[in-house]
C-alpha cells in the first residue's frame, strides 16, 4: 500500500505541474476574433435586525439588491511584436437593470445609456492589466463598472499582490485541472477624508471581507470568469449596526466571431486616438473612486431643521431617545455647514437650545464647527452663564469619539483663561485634556500638542490636577509620575488620587518596585506613613489584579481574616471571593493555598460579619458580550461609611478587558461621631468631616462634586438636601462615529456609516434625619440611546441602500436606606430598571435615475419588562428589617 502511494504521488505531482504549464501558456487573444460575453453583476445588502419568524415576511422588503447585465464585446485592436501584449477594447450593449426586491422592475433604462455609450480599453500582458483608458466624457459610475469588468481579465498566477478595483490586495492562486481560483485578502484602497472611526472605543468597528475569483478556460480562451465578494461591516454587536454585503461579477463566453475585416492598429497610440480620442498619457489605475455622498433636504435648510426640532433640542428633553435621535441628525447636518452659517445659528439660538448646539458642533469635529464654538465662547466671557457654556464645551470635548489635534491645541491655549474663572473649571479642563490625549496618542504619538500636554503636567504645581488628568489619559508614558507620588504617600489626598489614577493602568505590567510599594502601604509596614482605609483598599485591589504570587496572596487572605480591622478585612475577603469566581488562575491559586494547609481556615474566620461588601452580578447578557454591575462598600471600624461604589461595565465573552459604562461612588471621612452614641472619633485622627461624589462615564472621570466639607457644610447638606429628584448632570454625547467605504470587485463602492449617541440625565435626592438617625437617597440615571447606521451604493444611474435606526430609553434607580439608630448599622441597597421599549426603524430605498423610485419603511417596538436586581442575602435581610417587611 505504501509503495502504491509513493508511486502515485510523483505521478500526481507531474500531472499537476503539467496542468499548471498548460494553463499558463494558454492565455491569449487573437486579433481577428470578436469575443462575445454575457456580463452580469449583482449586489445584495441586508441588515441583521430581523431574525427568527419575523425574517421570512419582512426580510425581503428590508433587503437592498439589484442585478445588472449586458452583452460584452471584447476585441484586440493592437498586439505587440512578440504577441504577448494586447490593447483590448470592451464595449457593453443591451444593458438591463433589475431591482431584485421588486421583481416587476426590469427596466430597459435610459439611465444606463452612459454605460453603453463609450467603449473602454486596457493594456493586457499575459494575464496582467497595466493601464486602462476611458473616453474623457465617460462618467465616474460607468468607468468604475468597466474597471470591474477589466479586473476580471487579470489572472497572473505568480503575483503575490495585485491592484484592481479592490485596491492593493494579497493574492493567492490555486490551480486545478479544470479551473483557476484566486483568493484576495488584506486589501487597501484609497483613503478618503470622510473615512474615520472612533479612537479607543468599546464595541468598535470591524469588517470581515472575502473575495474569490474562479476562471474556466477553453483552449486559449476564457470561457467563464466570476468573482464574488462578501463584506460584513459592523460594530461588535452585529444585531445593532451590522450589515451583510454580497456582490457577484461574471462573464460567460457566448460565441467567438471570426472578423477578418476587424481593424488592427499599427500602434497603441493610434488605437487610443481613433477609438477614445485620447493619448497614452491619459491612463487610469484600476482602483475605483467614490462619488460625492448626498445629504438630505435639511442640508441647505439648517435653520429650518433647528426650528422644526426646537423642542427636542432643549435641555428639558435630555435623557430620552428622541433627544439622542435628533442629536445624531444635528451632528450629520453640522458637518455640511460653513463656519459663517454655524456662527449665525449660535448667535441667534435661544438659551434653551444653545448648550445642545455646542455639544453637536464639538461632536462634529470639523474645523468650521470647532471654530464657531470657540468664537462664541470668546464672545461670551462676560455673560452670566459663561461657566455653564464652558462646562458643556469641555464635557463634549472629553467624550468626542475622534478628537483632533486642533481641539487639544485650543484647550491648552484656553487653560489659563478657564483657570482664572474658578477652580471647578480648572479641574474640568485638566480632566478633558487627559481624555483627549488618551484617544489621540495611538494615532500620533509624536504630536506636538501631546508634547505640550506632557510639559504642562511637569510644570503644574497643583498635583491633584495632574492625577485627575492622568486618570483619563491612561498612558504608560506617565505612569512614573503616578508611582513617584505613591512612593512618598505623605499626603492622604494626593496619594489616593495617584492610586486611583493607577487603577486605570495594567497591573500585570507593574514593575517589582511598584508592587513592593503597594504591598508596604497595604500591610502598613514599618517606616511607612500611616494612611486611611481608602488608600489601603486601593492598594489591595491593585495587588489582586497583578499576577499575584502565592506568598502575597497568602498575606492578603491572612489580613482579610484579621479581626482587629474586620471591616477592611471583610471587604478584602469579599473582593477575593468575587474575583476568584471570574478568574480561573486566581481560583486555582486559592485552592492550592487551602488544599496545602497554608492557611488554617475555620467557619468562624469566614463568617460574614460587618457591613463592608463587594459583589458582581449580571445586568444584561446578549450577543457576544455581557453587562455586569459591581457594588462595593467599605465601612470604618465603627460602622460609618468610608466608600460606596456602583459600577456598570461591559465585557466581551472571549476577552478579559472590561469597559466602564457608568460608575458613581461616594467617599466620606469623619462620620463616626454622627453614627455612634458615644461620639467616638474617626479611625484616622487627622481626618476632616467631608464627603465627595465621583462619576465616571464611558471610562472617563467627570469633575468630582463636594457634597459637604466640615461641620457647617454637613449641617447645610442635612437641612438643604433635595427632597425631590434634582438633576446633577445633563449632557448629550456621541459614543461612536464611523464612516467607511467598501470597494467591491464589480467596481461599485459601498458606503457604511454608523453613529451612536447617548442623552443622559443623572439626578438624585436625599433625606437625612439626625433625630431618627436614618437616611434615604435615590440616584436616577435616565438615558436615551440611539444608533443610526446605513449602507448604500451611490452612482450616476442607481442609488440604493438601507437606513436603520435603533433607539431606546433606559431608566435605572439606585436607592440606599441607612438606619444608624442601633448597632450594627443597617444598610439597604436596591436597584431597579423601569420597563422599556426598543424602537427599530428600517428604511429600504432605491432610485433609478430618471426612471423609477422605490421606498419601503418597516418598524417594530420591542417591549421589555422592568426588573429589580437582587444583591446579597445579608443586604436583603437588612432591607426587610429597615422596611419592616
Amino acid at each position: 500500500m505504501i509503495i502504491c502511494f509513493l508511486l502515485f504521488l510523483p505521478a500526481y505531482s507531474l500531472s499537476t505541474e503539467k496542468t499548471n504549464e498548460t494553463i499558463s501558456k494558454s492565455y491569449g487573444f487573437q486579433s481577428n476574433i470578436d469575443y462575445i460575453y454575457h456580463y452580469a453583476t449583482d449586489v445584495h445588502m441586508d441588515h441583521k435586525i430581523w431574525a427568527g419568524s419575523e425574517e421570512s415576511h419582512i426580510k425581503r422588503n428590508t433587503d437592498a439588491a439589484f442585478h445588472l447585465y449586458a452583452r460584452l464585446n471584447l476585441t484586440s485592436v493592437w498586439r505587440s511584436a512578440n504577441g504577448q501584449q494586447h490593447l483590448l477594447k470592451i464595449e457593453l450593449k443591451d444593458a438591463r437593470f433589475v431591482n431584485r426586491t421588486n421583481s416587476h422592475s426590469m427596466i430597459d433604462c435610459l439611465a444606463l445609456s452612459t454605460l453603453t455609450r463609450y467603449p473602454a480599453m486596457f493594456i493586457w500582458d499575459q494575464g496582467v492589466v497595466s493601464l486602462t483608458y476611458f473616453n474623457e466624457n465617460d462618467n465616474l459610475a460607468a468607468i468604475n463598472l468597466k474597471k470591474g469588468i477589466i479586473s476580471l481579465f487579470q489572472y497572473k498566477q505568480d503575483n503575490t499582490t495585485e491592484i484592481d478595483t479592490l485596491g492593493k490586495c494579497n493574492t493567492e492562486y490555486r490551480i486545478y485541472e479544470d479551473r483557476l481560483v484566486k483568493d484576495k485578502t488584506e486589501c487597501s484602497n484609497i483613503q478618503y477624508k470622510d473615512e474615520y472611526s472612533s479612537a479607543k472605543q468599546v464595541l468598535n468597528y470591524s469588517i470581515d471581507f472575502q473575495s474569490t475569483c474562479v476562471y474556466n478556460f477553453d483552449n486559449s480562451t476564457i470561457k467563464t470568469a466570476s468573482c464574488s465578494d462578501m463584506a460584513l461591516p459592523r460594530l461588535v454587536i452585529p444585531q445593532i449596526a451590522g450589515f451583510r454585503v454580497i456582490s457577484r461579477l461574471s462573464v460567460h463566453l457566448i460565441e467567438m466571431i471570426n472578423n477578418d475585416k476587424h481593424q488592427v492598429y499599427s500602434s497603441s497610440d493610434a488605437a487610443l486616438k481613433s477609438v477614445l480620442s485620447i493619448t497614452s498619457e491619459q491612463y487610469h489605475s484600476l482602483e475605483t473612486e467614490k462619488q460625492i455622498h448626498p445629504c438630505d433636504d435639511y442640508c441647505e435648510k439648517f435653520d429650518e431643521f433647528i426650528q422644526d426640532h426646537n423642542k427636542q433640542l432643549t435641555r428639558s428633553s435630555v435623557g430620552n431617545r428622541v433627544a439622542s435621535d435628533v442629536f445624531l441628525h444635528l451632528i450629520a447636518l453640522t458637518r455640511r455647514q460653513s463656519e459663517s452659517t454655524l456662527n449665525k445659528v449660535l448667535e441667534k439660538a435661544s438659551k434653551t437650545i444653545k448648550l445642545t448646539l455646542i455639544e453637536a458642533f464639538v461632536s462634529a469635529q470639523t474645523p468650521a464647527s470647532l471654530n464657531a464654538v470657540l468664537k462664541y465662547l470668546d464672545s461670551s466671557m462676560n455673560s452670566k452663564n459663561k461657566v455653564e457654556l464652558i462646562e458643556a464645551f469641555l464635557m463634549t470635548s472629553a467624550f468626542t469619539p475622534r478628537p483632533s489635534d486642533l481641539l487639544l491645541e485650543k484647550i491648552l491655549e484656553l487653560l489659563p483663561k478657564f483657570s482664572s474663572i474658578d477652580n471647578q473649571l480648572e479641574q474640568s479642563t485638566y480632566l478633558t485634556l487627559g481624555a483627549i490625549v488618551n484617544r489621540l496618542f495611538d494615532l500620533n504619538k509624536k504630536s506636538s500638542a501631546i508634547e505640550k500636554y506632557t510639559t504642562l503636567l511637569h510644570n503644574t504645581k497643583k498635583k491633584s490636577l495632574v492625577y485627575l488628568s492622568l486618570y483619563n489619559a491612561k498612558l504608560e508614558l506617565y505612569e512614573s509620575i503616578i508611582v513617584d507620588e505613591i512612593r512618598r504617600c505623605n499626603n492622604t489626598n494626593l496619594c489616593w488620587l495617584a492610586l486611583n489614577a493607577l487603577t486605570q493602568y495594567n497591573p500585570e505590567q507593574f514593575s517589582k518596585e511598584t508592587i513592593d510599594i503597594l504591598r508596604s502601604i497595604y500591610h502598613e509596614q514599618a517606616g511607612r506613613p500611616k494612611t486611611n482605609l481608602q488608600i489601603r483598599q486601593l492598594c489591595g485591589q491593585l495587588l489582586l489584579r497583578t499576577d499575584i504570587s502565592i506568598g502575597d496572596l497568602v498575606n492578603l487572605i491572612l489580613s482579610a481574616l484579621d479581626k482587629t480591622n474586620h471591616q477592611l478585612g471583610l471587604y478584602m475577603w469579599r473582593l477575593i471571593s468575587t474575583m476568584a469566581e471570574n478568574d480561573e488562575l486566581l481560583f486555582r491559586k486559592i485552592k492550592y493555598i487551602f488544599d496545602g494547609g497554608l492557611i488554617d481556615i475555620t467557619y468562624d474566620s469566614l463568617a460574614y460579619k460587618g457591613q463592608s461588601d463587594f459583589y458582581r452580578r449580571p445586568f444584561l447578557k446578549t450577543f457576544g458580550f455581557g453587562i455586569y454591575y459591581t457594588i462595593s462598600q467599605l465601612m470604618s471600624r465603627l460602622g460609618a461609611l468610608r466608600e460606596s461604589d456602583f459600577d456598570l461595565h461591559i465585557q466581551q465573552y472571549d476577552k478579559d478587558d472590561k469597559f466602564n459604562l457608568l460608575s458613581f461612588g461616594v467617599s466620606a471621612s469623619g462620620l463616626e461621631a454622627y453614627v455612634s452614641d458615644d461620639g467616638k472619633a474617626s479611625d484616622t485622627p487627622d481626618e476632616n468631616l467631608q464627603a465627595e461624589l465621583r462619576i465616571t462615564l464611558l471610562n472617563m472621570q467627570l469633575r468630582p462634586v463636594i457634597l459637604f466639607s466640615g461641620v457647617t457644610g454637613f449641617m447645610s447638606a442635612v437641612w438643604s438636601a433635595p427632597s425631590e429628584l434634582t438633576s446633577a448632570f445633563k449632557s448629550n454625547i456621541m459614543v461612536h462615529d464611523l464612516s467607511r467605504y467598501i470597494h467591491l470587485h464589480n467596481g461599485l463602492v459601498v458606503h457604511y456609516e454608523a453613529q451612536s449617541a447617548a442623552s443622559l440625565d443623572l439626578s438624585g435626592m436625599a433625606s437625612i434625619s439626625l433625630w431618627n438617625k436614618n437616611s434615604h437617597s435615590v440616584i436616577r440615571v435616565s438615558s436615551g440611546l440611539s444608533v443610526r447606521s446605513h449602507v448604500d451604493i451611490l452612482n450616476d444611474f442607481v442609488i440604493t441602500g438601507i437606513n436603520v435606526t435603533i433607539s431606546t430609553d433606559v431608566v435605572v434607580d439606585y436607592t440606599t436606606d441607612v438606619d444608624y439608630s442601633d448597632t450594627p448599622i443597617n444598610v439597604c441597597m436596591q436597584m431597579s430598571i423601569k420597563p422599556s421599549k426598543v424602537y427599530d426603524n428600517v428604511e429600504n430605498f432605491y432610485l433609478l435615475k430618471r426612471t423609477k423610485a422605490f421606498r419601503w419603511f418597516g418598524n417594530r417596538t420591542r417591549h421589555y419588562l422592568g426588573q429589580d436586581y437582587t444583591f446579597t442575602q445579608k443586604n436583603d435581610a437588612m432591607c426587610r428589617q429597615i422596611h419592616m417587611i
